[in-house]
């Protein structure tokens, strides 16, 4: 396995960059109206987990077009797939329009049910989409020309996995490559799974393909597409900030604060753990009993010697060391005579045997040689509770696992890359260009890092990621905002935004032409960002998704579409 290390380039960077500039200059606003009310799914009860949590909470209903940046789409309550479209040239929004009709009857019983996960949109092309209903079935859709809002026809549609034993999939990435006239479609989908005391997050691999023949249309008939699985499944018992196909998607990139495993690493690790456990539990002795007696024995090395034994015995309480081992140390499940208590040393074959004898005070069996122990109650982390509880009073909440991005790749089936992102997960993840797969940010320094992925067709073995932008001082932006719901950039990198999910959202923009010429005292001029505080209506509701695009920033609400001119 391979370490890649994040090189960043310096000319990217902004040194003389001295923070953001709060501006009172209003950010027009357009409403729109939605046609239906926004259809939106929240978890069932038994949906309980950090993992669940994640998924429903911040799950984006707003999906981006990225080969029409101005156009989006959206899912209303009678399943209608909605096109929304933002003219630049007047910069008035387009009538919404229905697209498509999404068909119904593979949802098990007809009827969605409380714990089904939402609709996924993914674009792969300019004329192809793939739909994830969030239940059980992909579906792959000809969009014709979206720039003309053409309507949309079903090319196939196939299980994400074929014996149906699994309800609930989110599409993280779809991705579409040619190789040797044959079409194939990759799909990486996501379900959280209980596993007996624990949940984690199962990623499923699968593809469709179509072989090209002669001067046929770019999208076959439904008889020519495919469907199988790639890779059963891939689990991690941490979160998923980042899923996406590297280039011809033969290894899928996933990011996750846990060990990114398959079934039979998974089935290994647990039997280990189950034998460690289980080799734990077993005590250093064995004991045996009478009504009137007790009988321990404890196995030694062949060369331990008397002085090299602590015993300590009281009517209620026995302690048994080897040197620096301690072997027994607990409170007796009822009195014994210590006058009447003796120990020897004996040799059985090539070891030693310590063997004590105990006598009880009363005649009984006993349940257990040791008395249950309650464990002490931990002290309060302040004094009292009349002291206000301050953040150095709590202790630091240590993560077992670092956070790491890998890659994974499907012809050796193990994982060949391994990024080491530390304890913090990455900001956010965007597409930047049609076609390519997704950015993502992280933390540097004060700033965020926006890093793309980098493949070379001749050399498949190796594998990199590309330092594409710098947003400054967007990283210590991001950690002040703890309500955040959506964090995004434009594809130029003008700005970035934060939108939490009612009411605020925040807009960065690095570079301020208007600083001025300030500078320090004896230094070079110094760079000013822009800050935008815009103030949703009380009316929309809850922000859903959200989508950015030059000079454009899209906010889809229970209530509204909001077109914010940036």
């Amino acid at each position: 396995m391979s370490v890649v290390d994040l090189q960043v380039n310096r000319n990217l960077l902004c040194p003389n960059f001295d923070g953001y500039k709060l501006s009172f200059d209003p950010v027009p606003v357009l409403r729109q109206s939605l046609d239906g009310f926004a259809l939106k799914r929240d978890p069932h009860a038994n949906q309980y987990s950090l993992l669940h949590t994640e998924l429903f909470a911040k799950h984006n209903l707003l999906f981006s077009d990225p080969w029409a940046r101005h156009q989006c789409y959206y899912i209303n309550v009678s399943h209608e797939l909605v096109l929304c479209s933002y003219n630049e040239a007047d910069g008035q929004p387009r009538p919404q329009r229905t697209v498509y009709q999404i068909p119904r009857w593979d949802h098990g019983d007809g009827q969605n049910v409380v714990g089904d996960y939402n609709y996924t949109l993914r674009f792969v092309s300019e004329k192809l989409a793939v739909l994830c209903d969030g239940v059980l079935t992909y579906m792959l859709l000809d969009t014709g020309d979206r720039e003309r809002a053409a309507t949309w026809q079903l090319l196939t549609r196939s299980p994400v996995t074929p014996n149906g034993d699994q309800r609930g999939f989110v599409l993280h990435d779809a991705r579409l490559d040619v190789l040797q006239e044959r079409k194939q479609i990759s799909l990486a989908a996501a379900h959280i799974e209980r596993r007996r005391e624990e949940f984690a997050t199962q990623l499923t691999w699968s593809r469709w393909s179509w072989q090209q023949a002669g001067a046929e249309a770019e999208a076959g008939t439904a008889a020519s597409w495919t469907y199988e699985l790639c890779q059963p499944s891939l689990a991690t018992k941490g979160s998923v900030y980042y899923c996406a196909f590297e280039p011809r998607a033969q290894s899928l990139i996933v990011c996750s604060n846990g060990d990114l495993q398959t079934p039979q690493q998974h089935e290994a690790a647990r039997e280990a753990a189950a034998a460690q456990a289980a080799e734990d539990a077993v005590p250093p002795y064995d004991w045996q009993q009478t009504p009137q007696d007790l009988s321990l024995r404890f196995t030694l090395p062949a060369d331990a010697k008397r002085d090299d034994l602590r015993i300590e015995s009281t009517s209620t309480r026995l302690l048994v060391e080897y040197k620096d081992q301690l072997l027994l140390d607990g409170a007796l499940f009822a009195p014994v005579d210590e006058q009447l208590t003796n120990w020897t040393l004996e040799a059985a074959g090539n070891e030693l045997q310590l063997q004590l004898q105990l006598s009880k005070t009363e005649e009984k069996q006993w349940p257990s040689l040791l008395a249950e122990q309650e464990l002490p109650a931990e002290p309060l982390p302040i004094p009292n509770l009349e002291d206000p509880i301050e953040d150095c009073d709590l202790p630091l909440e240590a993560s077992d696992t670092d956070i790491k991005m890998v890659r994974f790749n499907l012809a050796q089936g193990c994982i060949t890359h391994t990024i080491f992102l530390g304890a913090m997960p990455p900001l956010f993840a965007t597409t930047l260009r049609p076609g390519f797969p997704a950015a993502f940010a992280t933390r540097h320094d004060v700033d965020g890092a926006i890093w793309l992925q980098q493949f070379q067709p001749s050399r498949p073995d190796e594998w990199n990621v590309r330092h594409e932008g710098q947003l400054n001082a967007f990283g210590y932006v991001v950690a002040s905002k703890e309500q955040r719901k959506f964090v995004d950039c434009c594809p130029q990198l003008d700005y970035a935004v934060i939108c939490e999910s009612y009411r605020h959202v925040f807009i960065y923009k690095p570079h301020n032409e208007a600083a001025g010429g300030l500078r320090n005292r004896n230094g070079p001029q110094i760079v000013i960002g822009k800050q935008h505080l815009v103030t949703l209506p009380d009316d929309v509701g809850e922000v859903l998704g959200l989508v950015t695009a030059p000079k454009v920033i899209i906010i889809f609400t229970q209530h509204a579409m909001l077109y914010l001119q940036v």
